[in-house]
C-alpha cells in the first residue's frame, strides 16, 4: 500500500497493488480502509481487537467488479432488478460499482469523518432514468456508523429499495448467536415464509428477509458481541452461503463462509421507498 496524498491528521489517500483509490484511516479509536470504487468499507478495527469487518482473501480490488466482502451499497434496487426497473439490469444497483466522488474529510475529537457522493449520469439514466444525489457519511470512531442519503433531484417521484450489506467477521458458525430479528422471515431464492423462534444459530446456508427486525440486532459469537443498529428500514438480511455455496462463488474461498456472516439493514418491501422531488430519504447503521 502505497500513500499519495495526506488529505488530514488521520486520513491519506492511497492506492493498493492494483492501483485503486483507498482512503486509509487512523485515529486515536480505530483504523478503517475505504474505496472510492463503489464507496465500498473494506475495513473497520478498533486498535487491540479483530475487523469486524469481514473482506474474501479472493476480493477483486481493481474495479472490475463488485468486491467480496466489506459494506457494499446496494442501491437502487436490492438482488435483482425489479419489474419496475426492467430485466437486464445488474443484481444489486450500480451504486457499488460506481466511482464515487470524495467530497471531504474530516477530523473531529470524536472521530473521523468522511463525505462521498454519487450523481446521475448517462450510465447510470441508462439504467435507472432518475436524476439523484446519492451521499454517504461514514464516521470512523468508537463505533462504526455509515449513513446513505438519497436525494431526488429530478422532477418526478422515484422509487429505491438497497441495502448497506454488511459482511461481519465471526470465529466459527457454530459459536455464532444472532438476536433482535423478530419472528417473521422469508426466504430470498424460494417462495417459503417461517417464524423465528428465539436467537438464530448457524447450521446450514441462510438466505432470509427478516420483516419486522428491532432496532438493534446483536451478534455474540463466544468471542465477542457486535451489536448493529439501523434506522429507517424495512427488513434485516441475514446470509450465509455455507460451504456448497462458497465453492459456487469464485471470489470466495471454499472455507471463507467460516468466517463471515451478513446481516444488514435493507430496504426490501416490494413498493421500496417513494422520494418526491427536492426530497430525501436516509438509510442508516451504526455497527459496535
Amino acid at each position: 500500500m502505497q500513500s499519495t496524498r495526506v488529505l488530514t491528521r488521520h486520513c491519506a489517500l492511497c492506492h493498493d497493488v492494483d492501483g485503486l483509490p483507498l482512503l486509509c484511516i487512523d485515529n486515536a479509536y480505530a483504523k478503517a480502509k475505504i474505496s472510492l470504487f463503489g464507496a465500498h468499507l473494506l475495513s473497520y478495527q478498533r486498535h487491540d481487537e479483530p475487523d469486524a469487518i469481514w473482506l474474501s482473501d479472493k476480493a477483486v480490488l481493481n474495479g472490475s467488479r463488485p468486491i467480496r466482502g466489506g459494506i457494499p451499497i446496494c442501491w437502487p434496487w436490492f438482488g435483482p432488478a425489479p419489474a419496475r426497473v426492467g430485466s437486464g439490469k445488474p443484481a444489486h444497483g450500480f451504486a457499488r460499482t460506481s466511482l464515487w466522488t470524495l467530497d471531504g474529510v474530516t477530523d473531529h475529537a470524536y472521530g473521523t469523518l468522511v463525505h462521498l457522493s454519487l450523481r446521475d449520469n448517462d450510465t447510470t439514466r441508462a439504467l435507472w432514468p432518475h436524476a439523484f444525489e446519492l451521499a454517504l457519511d461514514v464516521l470512523i470512531s468508537t463505533s462504526l456508523s455509515l449513513t446513505l442519503i438519497t436525494r431526488n433531484t429530478g422532477n418526478v417521484p422515484l422509487v429505491y429499495n438497497g441495502a448497506l450489506h454488511s459482511y461481519l467477521q465471526i470465529s466459527a458458525p457454530e459459536n455464532v448467536s444472532l438476536t433482535g430479528l423478530g419472528e417473521p422471515y422469508s426466504r430470498i431464492l424460494v417462495a417459503q415464509q417461517g417464524r423465528q423462534q428465539g436467537a438464530l444459530r448457524l447450521s446450514e446456508a441462510i438466505d432470509r428477509i427478516y420483516h419486522q427486525p428491532e432496532a438493534m440486532i446483536t451478534l455474540s459469537d463466544g468471542k465477542r458481541t457486535i451489536r448493529v443498529t439501523s434506522q429507517h428500514h424495512d427488513s434485516v438480511v441475514v446470509w450465509t452461503p455455507w460451504l456448497e455455496g462458497a465453492m459456487a462463488i469464485d471470489d470466495m474461498s471454499t472455507h471463507g463462509y467460516r468466517t463471515m456472516l451478513c446481516a444488514e439493514a435493507a430496504i426490501t418491501d416490494p413498493a421500496g421507498v417513494t422520494i418526491l422531488p427536492n426530497e430525501e430519504h436516509s438509510l442508516s447503521t451504526l455497527i459496535c
